[in-house]
């Protein structure tokens, strides 16, 4: 497939180009994420990603939220936790969990400290996974590890922009059921 090279489009109107022309079906909890994955799509309302996540959420009936990050992305991780705690169980792990040497896995050290912990995506996940999470936030993982992360999360993983958050302050998402 080249879809981006496409120019007409024409999926839009009901042609299949692909190779999947049939036998593809939606149903239990993936025709449930399709349906309120397309109810937020064509929704009027504009929302923020996070405002998103949760509604997608709790209309799958999820309870409990991970949130994996990077510890430079500390501040913006417990703003995260804070709105989402509102309405859920939240649990949220830093990328230096477990406090690995970076010389024992043969990672050079940037700094010249004595121990220098290294990212630990893969115990991120594991540690996620223990507290049974439904759904997991990657936040500001660097690239490599959020692939490690996503490979190893038993619940699905989505990440939310940085980019975003400045915006949300003291947001209340009161328009979950």
């Amino acid at each position: 497939m080249q879809c981006a090279l496409c120019r007409n489009k024409e999926c839009l109107i009901g042609k299949n180009c692909s190779v999947i022309k049939s036998g593809l079906e939606y149903s239990g909890d993936n025709l449930k994420s399709i349906q309120t994955s397309a109810w937020l799509e064509s929704d009027t309302v504009k929302r923020t990603k996070l405002e998103e996540i949760a509604i997608y959420s709790k209309k799958l009936g999820y309870s409990k939220i991970g949130i994996a990050f990077c510890i430079e992305h500390e501040r913006e991780a417990r703003l995260v936790y804070d709105i989402l705690s509102r309405y859920f169980e939240v649990f949220s792990v830093c990328c230096k969990v477990c406090s690995l040497q970076k010389e024992s896995l043969d990672i050079k050290k940037s700094d010249n400290f004595e121990f220098e912990a290294a990212c630990n995506p893969i115990g991120q996940a594991l540690l996620l996974n223990d507290d049974c999470t439904d759904l997991n936030i990657m936040l500001g993982l660097k690239t490599g590890y959020d692939i490690l992360f996503a490979k190893y999360s038993e619940a699905p993983s989505i990440t939310l922009s940085l980019l975003e958050l400045p915006y949300l302050g003291d947001s209340e998402i009161d328009f979950i059921e």
